[in-house]
């Protein structure tokens, strides 16, 4: 397969580390171990599993994988930034078996908040040490700098930082996001984001609606029933089911490394950064010969755009109504007004 189909001509070499004025990276983190993604029980049980999980004598920050981003420009401070939630781990285990939470986790957008810097770097050298983390770095000119610079100041201006999103919210819907669609959208404002990126980086469920709960009933499988081996499989597509894509950092992170094995096209435009002392890899990206985007970052002018955070963030952790579940009924209301 050839993962680097979406630059025509392109190869792969190893290259010293170099300091250049502009960079973004993105920062994917791994899960401990693999989640189980083969049926809704083996998610469950092996994603807990994972919340046990200790590096040097500390829980492991990241137990269902993660991303980070990274922005540097000229001389000014490297700005971290990394979407997460103002709840912890213990507090996910409580929404299934307190409040009769079923998969609908997943889909439900919760108070979020940035990783600080500090917390980032805290853990950073470490999970380096270890190979839990690879990144892809783009190097930028200044306009493209500048542009991101931009988006973080807008991002952060319509509060959007407040919404953890569920794995279907859309950074620039006004929706929230999760780490990796947050990560993802500095990508796509910079139109940076081929196709044959994105399938890499994605994955696809058909989640049957009886593992969802909502205002008016609950999921069949609840948390004791996963944690006692009961299970069923994905939903097939002639079954009542809603279709789940979203983008994974632990594929994010495996692309990076197998991307860094293909060694069959090497393009000048790109290159691997190895460290030495570490199993820190870094796919390098230059795309500063390439155009500035100047397409506006969200799908919605401010008016109605701020309608869309406002509501979102009003409706953040509370179980969702039926048609929510189906038909994601806020992007389908129109300036997000109250639905009829």
């Amino acid at each position: 397969m050839k993962l680097l189909a979406f630059v025509v001509g392109l190869c792969i070499g190893v290259s010293s580390s170099k300091a250049f004025a502009n960079e973004l990276e993105l920062i994917f983190y791994r899960a401990p171990k693999p989640i189980n993604w083969t049926t809704p029980g083996n998610l469950v049980r092996s994603s807990l599993k994972n919340m046990r999980f200790r590096v040097n004598g500390r829980l492991y920050p990241h137990s269902i994988s993660h991303v980070n981003v990274r922005l540097q420009c000229g001389n000014e401070p490297s700005i971290y930034r990394g979407m997460t939630n103002t709840k912890s781990d213990a507090s996910y285990v409580w929404d299934f078996l307190g409040k009769g939470l079923g998969l609908d986790v997943l889909i439900i957008n919760v108070p979020g908040r940035f990783y600080t810097e500090e917390q980032i770097l805290h853990w950073l050298p470490t999970l380096k040490a270890k190979g839990y983390v690879r990144s892809l770095k783009l190097i930028l000119n200044d306009d493209q700098c500048a542009r991101v610079q931009r988006y973080i100041k807008l991002y952060e201006e319509l509060r959007l930082e407040r919404i953890y999103g569920g794995l279907r919210s859309t950074a620039h819907y006004g929706q929230g996001a999760g780490c990796a669609a947050y990560a993802v959208s500095f990508l796509q404002i910079l139109d940076f984001f081929p196709e044959s990126m994105d399938k890499h980086w994605r994955r696809k469920l058909l989640i049957p609606l009886e593992l969802l709960s909502s205002q008016t009933r609950s999921a069949r499988i609840g948390f004791f029933g996963y944690l006692r081996g009961k299970d069923r499989a994905w939903a097939s597509p002639n079954e009542k089911h809603i279709p789940l894509e979203f983008w994974d950092p632990e594929l994010m992170y495996n692309w990076v490394g197998n991307v860094i094995k293909d060694k069959k096209n090497f393009p000048p435009h790109m290159w691997t950064e190895k460290d030495p002392k570490t199993p820190f890899q870094s796919l390098v990206w230059d795309v500063r010969s390439y155009p500035t985007s100047t397409k506006y970052f969200f799908a919605y002018r401010r008016g109605t755009l701020d309608n869309t955070v406002d509501y979102h963030i009003r409706n953040r952790n509370r179980l969702m109504t039926d048609e929510e579940i189906v038909n994601q009924s806020p992007r389908k209301c129109r300036l997000f007004q109250p639905c009829p």
